[in-house]
């Protein structure tokens, strides 16, 4: 512009001057930004998704499918408009900040239930010893045994005072027990002055393997009362027989041998026998009747709902204050009819050093308490045969009748067994019940 037209027009001056100057500082300001951080604007563009959206090359392995269109920018919220409600799909799930757990492999199925513990079944005889029976010859003590229809006997292995004291015994007679099909119950005589010890003595004779790997089938605590020098108290008698339990499981059979239930003589019977799958109470009745002793000590008992074993009289009670004469055959047949009859699982006798021929000759003939084979039984054997079928968890009524219900009880049985499910009851099917542990 002219400089006389500037000078001419002062006003006009001052806007040239001023114009010159905002020309000035905006080239200058063009030539000294700093190009590594963005303008506003630019800013603005990245946050709207325009070209300065970074996405990740699609060779990145990181990257994910892009979409096919630009997002579309957002609006502008209305100052004056309330907040918008949250969507609440996209409330209750949020888009994961992190990967997603990889899914948790399922747990593996509960194992299944130990397996009931078999008890001793039909007959069976108690040692003191074995050197004290037969010459402490362990195959006479078998044959015998057998001949007579025993399917188990009782050896004593040790006592709080003894100490485990039988390993000798138990290598000679447990083989042979075997071999014939017994089962051969390990028992002990507990003081309770020391629970724990009393336990874990038990389980050091339960555990106890001869040279050729055989071991005691059940276990039986021989619990008494304080006239035997015992410390017993309810307390005590249950920490023995919880930490004895604890010890072997559940599996495991153990046997609770008792006084017989009197009122004169007060007895933790439910502590005493509470972790214990059987009762053997010792019904000795010296100048008693053997039927009443029997009835009573099953009607006593059966309210704890485990299984009966009666221990019955086959030794001169004279010592002990009773008649001095050993109990005739009538008394024990009539013991076993009874104790068959209130619905007993066992018998057995103490003891077997005493018992005379007489005595053994009843034991011979009570064939009812034995799961006979090889033909169809009925009547008492049959009768028999479905307690013990309904003790092995298969219930059936108990009418003496080999029915349709009781062959398809024994046909689950042998399935448990691991045994052709015929539905007759044959000798293996009896062995695996009877006889030795597996």
């Amino acid at each position: 512009m002219p400089l006389r037209m500037l000078s001419g027009r002062p006003r006009h001056l001052q806007v040239l001057f001023l114009s010159l100057i905002v020309l000035t500082v905006g080239v200058a300001t063009a030539f000294v930004r700093p190009s590594g951080a963005p303008g506003k604007l630019e800013n603005a563009a990245a946050l709207s998704g325009d070209e300065f959206n970074d996405v990740p090359p699609a060779t990145s392995p990181l990257a994910a499918d892009p979409p096919t269109t630009a997002p579309a920018p957002p609006v502008a919220a209305d100052p004056a408009a309330p907040p918008a409600t949250p969507d609440r799909a996209a409330e209750a799930t949020p888009p994961p900040t992190t990967p997603p757990a990889p899914p948790v492999a399922a747990a593996p199925p509960a194992a299944a239930p130990a397996p009931k513990p078999i008890v001793p079944l039909g007959k069976g005889m108690w040692l003191y010893q074995l050197s004290m029976a037969e010459g402490g010859d362990a195959a006479k003590v078998v044959d015998k045994a057998k001949a007579a229809g025993l399917t188990h006997l009782y050896l004593r292995l040790g006592s709080s005072k003894g100490g485990f004291y039988d390993q000798p015994e138990l290598d000679k007679l447990l083989p042979v027990a075997h071999a014939a099909g017994l089962k051969v119950v390990g028992w002990d005589f507990v003081y309770l002055d020391d629970p724990t010890a009393d336990a874990d003595r038990a389980k050091a004779e339960i555990d106890y393997a001869t040279p050729t790997g055989h071991r005691i089938d059940a276990f039986s605590a021989d619990i008494e009362t304080s006239s035997e020098g015992v410390t017993l108290t309810a307390e005590r008698a249950a920490a023995y027989g919880a930490r004895l339990r604890g010890l072997v499981g559940a599996s495991y059979p153990l046997i609770a041998t008792v006084p017989r239930p009197s009122p004169k003589r007060p007895f933790p019977f439910a502590e005493a026998t509470a972790s214990f799958d059987a009762i053997a109470p010792m019904v000795y009745w010296q100048n008693r009747d053997p039927v009443t002793d029997v009835a009573g000590a099953i009607a006593a008992l059966a309210p704890l709902g485990k299984p009966i074993l009666p221990v019955g009289q086959a030794y001169n009670g004279g010592p002990e204050g009773g008649p001095d004469r050993d109990p005739p055959k009538e008394q024990l047949v009539a013991f076993m009819n009874t104790a068959m009859s209130k619905g007993a699982v066992a018998v057995s006798f103490w003891v077997w050093n005493h018992a005379t021929a007489e005595q053994w000759s009843a034991i011979d003939e009570a064939t009812t308490w034995e799961l006979l084979t090889g033909h169809a039984a009925n009547g008492a054997a049959a009768l028999y045969l479905q307690r013990v079928l309904g003790l092995l968890g298969q219930p059936v009524a108990q009418d003496g009748v080999l029915g349709p219900a009781t062959k398809a009880a024994i046909a689950a049985i042998q399935q448990s067994l691991g045994l052709p499910a015929t539905g007759k009851f044959d000798a293996a099917t009896a062995r695996s019940i009877t006889g030795p542990r597996r």
